[in-house]
């Protein structure tokens, strides 16, 4: 059997791509969703997610968008003038780990209140992989809350379990752009391992104007939403042993 997670990221960033993830949680194949504390629409995609009976929500750590959550003046070496986050983390010369952590605290922190049971920890642009110590920050994170941590790549995988945090056998961010298709979506899950589980990211959407001026990636979003929901990947995966699951089956 091979199980499979797909997880769409960057919920909460608008109202359009909220309820376009929640709509293919229920009726596409997406079944979890990290949410991101200084997104445009949180509290509102919460209250819709508890609405609907939609528990499966991690976080989506982020240092590369938006507002950080705490004041612009404790996180001065991570955002720029205006009390921004820079859009490419690689641009943030010397950041201050302290601070990153505090930040980091402070956006688990906001969801908790928010009601949030988060199941797991991603992060945009997977910022953590850019050097051992944010790794190492973020592993501490997940180990405190005691929750799985997306590996997003095989080399690290080992250092994961060392650490003594849970994450997927494999991950695939792969499903973007170009690849935004049936017949590519089809192949990652012919080439998945058996009797493993393997995490496909994704990031289905209704466009809004929110999202146009949110990032780059936008349009495309719409794509991801329409395979994700089709109904030709749906008996796909029924008639071929795959086990869709969350990450509170790994």
């Amino acid at each position: 059997m091979k199980n499979i997670i797909i997880n769409a990221d960057d919920f909460g960033i608008t109202k359009g791509v909220s309820l376009g993830i929640l709509d293919s949680m229920e009726n596409g194949i997406v079944t979890e969703t990290t949410a991101m504390a200084n997104g445009l629409y949180i509290e509102e995609a919460l209250k819709e997610a508890e609405k609907r009976g939609i528990t499966n929500i991690g976080i989506h750590l982020t240092l590369s968008w938006g507002k950080p959550i705490l004041p612009k003046d404790e996180v001065s070496s991570i955002v720029d003038d205006n009390g921004y986050f820079y859009r490419r983390i690689e641009n943030v010369k010397k950041p201050n780990f302290d601070e990153v952590e505090k930040e980091l605290r402070a956006q688990i922190n906001k969801l908790l209140l928010l009601g949030l049971k988060p199941t797991h920890l991603d992060a945009h642009h997977h910022f953590f992989v850019l050097n051992k110590e944010l790794t190492d920050i973020v592993i501490k994170l997940a180990k405190e809350m005691n929750i799985p941590l997306r590996c997003v790549y095989s080399k690290d995988y080992e250092y994961y379990i060392e650490k003594g945090v849970k994450t997927t056998n494999s991950t695939s961010i792969d499903f973007y752009g170009d690849n935004t298709t049936k017949e590519f979506l089809i192949k990652l899950l012919e080439n998945a391992d058996e009797d493993e589980t393997l995490e496909i990211m994704c990031h289905p959407a209704y466009v809004d104007e929110d999202l146009i001026k949110a990032t780059s990636y936008n349009t495309n979003r719409a794509k991801e939403f329409e395979v994700l929901t089709s109904s030709s990947i749906k008996e796909y995966i029924k008639d071929n042993g795959i086990k869709l699951i969350g990450f509170n089956e790994i």
